[in-house]
């Protein structure tokens, strides 16, 4: 009879020992869905509401508009404003398509962002970017814009350009009123897919050298194939119309580390370059940049030249313009550092209770042996 009770005792204790284990299991889950809920569906929420609400503070404030007409737009339901910081991720999580990108309509024909209201700090000094868009699909080329721009409109007057990120689609450029210099905060410039320069203003963080040579590394591949033209056409053609001469073509290839058939002797580009050529959009001289003067040895140029037109650049595909980030990184981050704290605690409680477990279940073998005898 002591054995059977002794053999139903262990029984027992292990099966609570094993719904312990399965309860606190339970309660890990719960604590990390917990977590992870109002990290994603609460901030997205609120920066919803935000965007789509408010009480009007009136003309002007800390606004931007757009006159939708002036591109052609009848009849939208809607016009965006995607805005990012120039070599900045502090917007991440601001998506394009989003509705805390859409504008109000102001009542007389254009479209305004309230700044405020999206939450967005605009600081003097720093450079920014903006695409205008609609529910259609269309959209305007990135327009560079900073505190000047507050207040300002920008409109549209006819000219084009091809996006930089699909050669295949062209978009309308964008110029703001009220005075802003076009050459200050004006269309950004850009090196296409194919290797077209468009735009007409230089981000203050870069330069037309910087920027050839992160062409010649990421995007001559897919400018080779799809622009229809040699390697000795195709720089010539993109170092030109950024202000390169022969000089700098050659130092870019040989930063860049690509292999291309290019040679001076063969080449139709200026000899010397322009003085803006390595020169930031902020005016400043591009510390990273040669100097732009001539004085590149025709050694030097045959050296960064190859016969065989084959590219050791990696990638073929331009990076993206739009600076906007997937807000899911931010909102992982913080149910990861929840989840973690709340899991360490319950795996505590069950090694206590799996403990217990086993020094009750020696007890009772303890005293068990010790009757038997």
């Amino acid at each position: 009879m002591f054995k059977k009770f002794v053999s139903l005792t262990l029984a027992l204790m292990l099966v609570l020992g094993m719904a312990a284990v399965a309860a606190s299991a339970a309660q890990v889950e719960i604590s990390e869905n917990a977590a992870d809920t109002p990290a994603e569906v609460g901030a997205d929420s609120a920066a919803d509401t935000g965007a789509d609400s408010g009480a009007d503070t009136g003309a002007g404030g800390n606004r931007i508009y757009f006159d939708p007409a002036s591109a052609g737009w009848n009849n939208v339901k809607y016009v965006s404003f995607h805005i990012w910081a120039i070599d900045d991720d502090s917007f991440e999580g601001y998506e394009w398509g989003g509705k805390k990108q859409r504008g109000k309509d102001n009542g007389d024909g254009k479209w305004y962002y309230d700044l405020d209201e999206a939450g967005l700090s605009i600081k003097d000094g720093k450079q920014y970017c903006v695409i205008f868009y609609n529910d259609i699909g269309m959209q305007t080329y990135n327009l560079l814009f900073g505190t000047p721009c507050i207040g300002q409109t920008a409109s549209c007057d006819g000219t084009t350009y091809e996006n930089p990120e699909d050669s295949s689609k062209t978009a309308t450029a964008a110029f703001w009123g009220g005075g802003i210099d076009k050459n200050v905060y004006g269309p950004e410039l850009k090196i296409s897919s194919i290797g077209t320069v468009v735009g007409t203003c230089c981000a203050a963080s870069t330069s037309p050298y910087a920027m050839f040579v992160s062409f010649l590394k990421d995007t001559l591949l897919n400018a080779r194939q799809y622009s229809g033209k040699d390697d000795q056409t195709l720089l010539d053609d993109t170092a030109a119309a950024l202000g390169l001469g022969q000089d700098l073509i050659a130092a870019a290839i040989k930063e860049a580390g690509v292999d291309v058939a290019w040679k001076a002797s063969e080449s139709k580009a200026p000899e010397q370059s322009d003085d803006k050529a390595t020169q930031k959009g902020d005016g400043e001289k591009d510390s990273n940049a040669p100097s732009g003067d001539g004085q590149s040895s025709d050694s030097e140029k045959s050296d960064s030249s190859s016969s065989d037109g084959s590219s050791s650049s990696s990638s073929g595909s331009s990076s993206s313009s739009g600076g906007s980030s997937s807000s899911s990184g931010s909102g992982s981050s913080s149910a990861s550092g929840s989840g973690s704290g709340s899991q360490t605690g319950q795996e505590t409680t069950v090694l206590y209770i799996m403990l217990g477990v086993m020094v009750a279940a020696a007890g009772v073998i303890f005293f068990a042996r010790k009757r038997k005898a």
